[in-house]
């Protein structure tokens, strides 16, 4: 699988899951700074695991991960299309996704121009230590970062301080900067329905936290209650504005009078956070690395000799080739000379289905694994899952005369790295009787 698409689908899973954690232990609550805090950083930690090797922190395993490769399929007339309909399917999957990148690109520009020409048109203003900006549209009141935005109609109305003491808190507590992320992340994982339940979260919490610091300024609830209802029927400008009355008006005036209980916030945060944290260990490890069809590996074992040298001891000679560690992940990864699409070609010019197993109408697939060694060549062919003799024999041979890859490297030193690939092979439909079948 790509490696973008892995990067992707990781990302998709953790937003999912940490926002599944705060739907159902913290929405609820009235700790709204806390909540603030789980969903921005969760939010960053999702776009940040794929890239966390945990092969540094886990200890090793007794059994081998392997990074399996797309099957080819191989048949009596040669290697079946199934490498380019793959191809095909990848370009089409891109092509959508990038379609959706610029459209959310050109949105966010477009957002962008917006603020800036309300704000060139009708200018700025200072007033009560903010930066102001008075227009004669009938927009709700907003803030962009230090940027207030108000109906000119507003300044004479009864509620003027009021808003002004909403929109301050927005300015000071640096709510844009939420949004901004939330903006960019959604450029790139737009697909993702919860990346909008994201955003919609994260802004309601942004007026509830509004709404929390003017009533601790002395606004009684009733009062302030009655101005968000008024403000409720003004055009909202876009969604990177913080807007006056954005969220429910029904669930800010529940939560204005709600009572908190530390006590049980805290219980939920204890149970809700180690959950999300488990997303580390169920995120991380790759799709490529999971063993499919129940192939087994033994265990690579290799010896730790642990000497005392003296100051004139020769040093000790180099390590056979088998007692080097072997890999299955790395920070770089080998490469077949070409990419992929050339291997998968090499291998279905020179793969021949035997006559043998073409005449006994065997067919089934073959689990070959082998070792890129340091300086590319290919060495420790093995079959992981044998069909026949001669459909295996056929494999194997044709893996180890491949051409030299460009060795995977590992904290910038050249490393050796196994791979598993299998080769399917497949007999015409119209073949009646079929020997030694296997999925």
């Amino acid at each position: 699988m790509n490696s973008l698409f892995i990067i992707l689908i990781q990302s998709s899973a953790s937003i999912i899951l940490l926002y599944l954690v705060y739907h159902i232990f913290l929405r609820k609550d009235t700790f709204f700074k806390t909540n603030r805090f789980y969903l921005v950083t969760s939010l960053l930690f999702s776009v940040i695991v794929p890239f966390i090797d945990l092969s540094r922190i886990l200890p090793n395993q007794d059994g081998v991960l392997l990074v399996i490769l797309d099957p080819i399929i191989i048949t009596p007339d040669g290697i079946q299309q199934s490498v380019e309909a793959n191809t095909g399917l990848y370009n089409i999957l891109l092509s959508i996704y990038l379609t959706g990148v610029v459209i959310f690109s050109l949105r966010f520009v477009y957002q962008l121009f917006q603020i800036y020409t309300l704000t060139r048109k009708f200018g700025i203003d200072r007033k009560q230590g903010l930066r102001m900006v008075f227009t004669n549209k009938n927009y709700s009141p907003f803030s962009f970062f230090n940027l207030v935005f108000l109906d000119k109609k507003d300044i004479d109305s009864p509620g003027y301080q009021k808003i002004i003491a909403h929109e301050r808190v927005h300015v000071e507590q640096w709510h844009s900067l939420d949004l901004l992320i939330l903006e960019f992340i959604t450029i790139f994982l737009w697909f993702n329905p919860f990346i909008w339940l994201y955003r919609h979260a994260v802004k309601t919490l942004h007026e509830y936290l509004a709404d929390e610091g003017v009533l601790h300024s002395g606004v009684d609830a009733n009062v302030y209650s009655a101005l968000l209802f008024e403000q409720s029927t003004g055009i909202q400008v876009n969604d990177l504005a913080n807007n006056f009355s954005k969220s429910l008006l029904k669930r800010r005036f529940t939560m204005m009078t709600k009572s908190r209980s530390k006590q049980i916030a805290r219980a939920k945060l204890l149970f809700a956070l180690p959950l999300a944290l488990s997303t580390l260990l169920l995120i991380s490890f790759s799709p490529d690395m999971i063993a499919q069809e129940d192939v087994k590996a033994q265990p690579q074992k290799t010896e730790k000799v642990v000497t005392k040298q003296g100051p004139e001891d020769p040093p000790p000679p180099p390590k056979p080739q088998d007692e080097v560690p072997i890999f299955t992940v790395v920070e770089v990864m080998p490469k077949y000379p070409g990419g992929n699409e050339a291997m998968y070609k090499y291998l279905g010019e020179n793969i021949k289905y035997p006559e043998k197993a073409k005449k006994e109408g065997i067919q089934g697939k073959v689990f070959v694994t082998y070792v890129v060694e340091k300086d590319g060549s290919i060495s420790n062919v093995k079959i992981l899952r044998g069909v026949e003799e001669s459909l295996d024999k056929e494999a194997m041979r044709v893996i180890a005369a491949m051409p030299k890859w460009k060795p995977g490297t590992q904290n910038g030193k050249a490393v050796r790295v196994q791979y598993t690939l299998p080769i399917k092979f497949t007999l015409n439909k119209e073949k009646e009787q079929v020997k030694g079948q296997q999925p």
